[in-house]
């Protein structure tokens, strides 16, 4: 073989010197002189040099290029629950807040990791005593329809969330806030008191004064507005479906090409609609959809991972189970809420009702490092209750494994027995939840009746009320924690949220404090302090913070989550998604 090649390389140096100058025609003749042999080893060397120059190419041209997003490609959805109110004066339900997030936009936004962000402001400045934020907008913001966004339009949104008459159950946030315009693209914020937390109220979605300013206000939430919203998002309304009953069946929305910041780059997002989480997975397995969230983390492990990446995002919502003592006589006995503290396994409920998405907490509100470790957590004791609640007064006397007591007066003796009720939502997580405390506290000698309502009820007729005697529910504690309207005193009543009715002298004037302080270290370490006395007085008994988990397709791209406060949060920076994408120079 050796000497072949030996003989063909002389062939070729002795035609080179024939044909000094090859053109194509004669190199196309050059196989034509060889013999069959020498022509299967030519086109080997010839297949070989080819590969290799197009492997050399490749690396080259990936070496001196790199990808970017590019616009194209769509995304589809699923959501449970059906959208009402595309409108951030009014967006509530996950479902409407989900597309709101989309459409319109706030002066400031928070990214994937919960650090806050500009959307429609360039920049800001806050005054030394923490009392007036000044807010200059981006002069490209714009509408969907074209018209240009300004200062009138953010002054305007503000007043109407405070006008009584327009019901938007964001009024409190802004009450004792006036909003005044400085000039076309100024806003001026001020505050009757400093509110270090206020900035997160500056993430409310803006309306367009031009197309709502001539609706009367007590037509607002009836207006066509409300389903054919006009924003500044990064998306826009394209088109929707419904059923015969009104109800949503898909919400599609296209690009906002002149979105006023990076992207967005997919071409459209459709919305579909189900009514719960088994109907939303089948349509992923027929390819209806492509993602969805929240899924317990024991569905998200049927999924294959080749074919889809699983998100756990951290929340600062605190399922808690709330006490009211007069509802409950028995529960003013800090020995028997300490019993009940020592009868709830944690761990058990983070992992059996969240099925295995929550996390035990020890604390009533979220801690920031080195204050999450002030409370320490109290372990499951169920032996240890049972002698507390021996020791305030109560007694097994027939045996049964259930406390009473005996009440004597002058006119009759009764026995009086140790049963609570538990009132909650109907979501399969909270049923799962009380289910497991009521043979808890059961284990503990305490009988319990459990009364699951849906949230609309359970808000009317037992939140807003306070009409029951112990309460598991969750609070959103936002990207800036502020307990005051969870804890402090003055919250009491209805529309206060101090559902445990917990009123502690110095735990108010920490709260008090807390909220006026501009510098966060020392705002997280009077949190720590506060929830030293609430674990101390115990108004209630934490339980889990829940990780949202969120199914998206393999092929998104630009998606950088870790950490959100509501569910729409994971939409903050999907201007950035991509599926598609270019090589450009380095």
């Amino acid at each position: 073989m050796t000497g072949r090649i030996e003989e063909m390389y002389e062939n070729i140096l002795r035609l080179n010197r024939r044909w000094r100058m090859l053109s194509i025609r004669k190199i196309l003749y050059f196989p034509r002189i060889l013999s069959s042999q020498e022509k299967r080893l030519y086109l080997f060397l010839l297949l070989a040099v080819l590969l290799s120059g197009t492997a050399f190419l490749g690396r080259a041209y990936v070496g001196i290029t790199r990808a970017v997003a590019q616009v194209g490609g769509s995304y589809t959805e699923g959501v449970i629950g059906t959208p009402e109110m595309i409108n951030p004066l009014y967006a509530v339900k996950d479902a409407d807040r989900d597309i709101s997030r989309l459409v319109f936009s706030g002066l400031f936004t928070y990214d994937g990791t919960g650090a806050l962000q500009p959307d429609l402001a360039e920049r800001h400045e806050i005054s030394a005593d923490g009392k007036v934020y000044t807010v200059m907008l981006r002069n490209a913001a714009q509408w969907h329809d074209g018209t240009p966004l300004t200062a009138d339009d953010v002054v305007f949104t503000v007043r109407r969330i405070q006008n009584i008459q327009y019901k938007s159950p964001f009024r409190l946030n802004w009450q004792g806030v006036e909003a005044e315009k400085i000039d076309d693209h100024t806003v001026r914020f001020t505050l009757r008191t400093a509110y270090a937390p206020f900035i997160e109220n500056l993430t409310q979605g803006i309306i367009p004064r031009h197309l709502w300013e001539h609706v009367d206000p007590g037509a607002a939430l009836l207006h066509n507005l409300n389903l054919s919203p006009v924003g500044s998002g990064p998306y826009r309304l394209k088109r929707f479906k419904s059923d015969g009953a009104g109800s949503l069946l898909w919400y599609a929305l296209s690009r906002n090409a002149d979105f006023h910041r990076e992207g967005p780059y997919l071409k459209e997002i459709t919305f579909v609609f189900f009514n719960n989480e088994e109907d939303m997975i089948s349509a992923w397995h027929r390819g209806d959809i492509e993602g969805f969230g929240p899924v317990s983390s024991v569905r998200a492990n049927e999924f294959n991972k080749d074919a889809v990446q699983v998100l756990s995002l951290a929340t600062p919502r605190i399922f808690s189970v709330f006490f009211n003592e007069k509802q409950a006589p028995a529960l003013a006995d800090k020995k028997i809420r300490l019993a009940i503290t020592y009868a709830i396994d944690r761990e058990r409920i983070a992992e059996q009702a969240t099925t295995g998405g929550g996390i035990a907490m020890a604390a009533l509100l979220p801690l920031s490092r080195p204050f999450a470790d002030a409370v320490p957590a109290l372990p499951h004791d169920p032996a240890k209750a049972r002698k507390l609640i021996e020791s305030a007064g109560w007694k097994d006397a027939d045996g049964d494994g259930m406390y009473e007591k005996i009440i004597r007066d002058k006119r009759k003796t009764e026995t009086q027995m140790l049963e609570l009720g538990l009132s909650t939502g109907d979501s399969p997580e909270l049923v799962r939840a009380a289910s497991l405390i009521k043979e808890m506290l059961g284990e503990a000698g305490i009988r319990v009746s459990i009364d699951t309502r849906s949230f609309g009820d359970l808000e009317s007729a037992v939140i807003r009320p306070r009409n029951f005697q112990m309460l598991l529910f969750g609070q959103v504690y936002g990207y800036e924690p502020d307990p005051f309207a969870f804890w402090h005193s003055s919250q009491i009543k209805d529309p206060g949220l101090n559902i445990a009715f917990f009123a502690h002298r110095s735990g108010d004037k920490i709260l008090e404090e807390a909220r006026r302080s501009t510098d966060a270290q020392k705002r997280a370490a009077l949190y720590g302090d506060f929830a030293r006395i609430a674990a101390a007085e115990i108004p209630a008994v934490p339980l889990y913070t829940q990780m949202f988990i969120y199914l998206l397709p393999r092929a998104m791209e630009g998606v950088a989550l870790s950490r959100i406060s509501l569910p729409s949060d994971r939409f903050n920076e999907i201007n950035t998604w991509y599926r598609e994408t270019q090589r450009i120079l380095r």
